[in-house]
Order: structure tokens, then sequence, then C-alpha cells
């Protein structure tokens, strides 16, 4: 074989490698496009799920403070009831926007409002971050009465033992 056939036939396998390079790029960010595409979609179903199940959670608290209201009324305290009312119908109105729009909105409208307003949404996400944390604390079930900690012991209430001889 001639050297130019050498160099024509490694010209061509380069051709050829370069193309087989590039398809396989091109398949790769195919399937990663797929990909997140799936997991994009993954997660908005997971996040209506979410939604779903806290516009629900917050109906049943609704629920629970007209029923306060109710009870105030039935005490004679109208003034008192009349304000719990008015705290219902807001988050009945709360309830009824975040129903009413889809997880990209929601999140779109968020991050809008932290724009423009970064003080109150820093402010109110730490008030709900005490808020959360005040609810999931007073959901544990109660500790085991025992020893406060590992080092502690027991009280005993048995006779102190005899001193051997």
């Amino acid at each position: 074989m001639k050297t130019e056939d050498l160099k024509e036939k490694a010209k061509e396998f380069g051709k050829q490698t370069q193309e087989k390079a590039g398809q396989a790029a091109d398949q790769a960010r195919e399937q990663a496009t797929a990909l997140a595409g799936q997991a994009q979609e993954k997660v908005k179903q997971t996040l209506n799920e979410q939604k779903s199940k806290g516009v629900g959670e917050l109906s049943s608290l609704t629920q629970a403070v007209r029923q306060t209201s109710r009870q105030l009324r039935e005490q004679k305290h109208e003034g008192m009831a009349q304000y719990i009312d008015r705290t219902a119908e807001q988050m009945d109105k709360v309830i009824h926007y975040i129903d009413s729009r889809n997880v990209s909105e929601l999140m779109e409208e968020a991050e809008t409002f932290a724009r423009r307003h970064p003080e109150a949404f820093l402010g109110g996400a730490f008030a709900l971050g005490i808020v959360a944390g005040r609810f999931i604390k007073s959901s544990k079930p109660p500790r085991e009465t025992g020893p406060v900690s590992r080092w502690e012991e027991p009280v005993a209430t048995a006779a102190p033992a005899r001193p051997s001889v």
C-alpha cells in the first residue's frame, strides 16, 4: 500500500469516528433531555399531590376554627366569635387561591413576591418555620418516664443493702 492510500483510509476512519461520536453525543443529549422531562413531571406530580394534601389540611383547620367560633357564640363571646369568623373567611380565600392555581403558577408568584419584597418573604418564611417547628414538636408523643439522660440513675426504692461482715 502506498502512503497516500494509508492517509486516505486514516482520514476516512477519522470521519467515521467523528460521525459516530457526534451521533453518540446526540443520543446522550436526547436521553438526558427525556430523563430531565420525566424527573420534572414526577416533581410536578408530587408537588400537586402535596398541594392537594395541604389544601385538605387547611380546610380541616378552617372547620376547626369555625367550630371554635360556634363554641364562643354559645358562651356569649360574640365579639371574639366575629373575629374568628373573619379569620375563617380569610382562610377560605387562601384555600380557594391555592386550589385554583397549579404548582407552576404558585411557584412563579412566590418567586415574584420574594423578588419584590425580600424582607417580607424571609420574615414569613421564618415565622412559618417557627410555627411548623412548634406544630411538629407538639405532635410528638410524650417521652417515656424514666431517667432524663443516660447519666442519671433511677431513684432506688428498695431498702439499702446490708454491709457484709
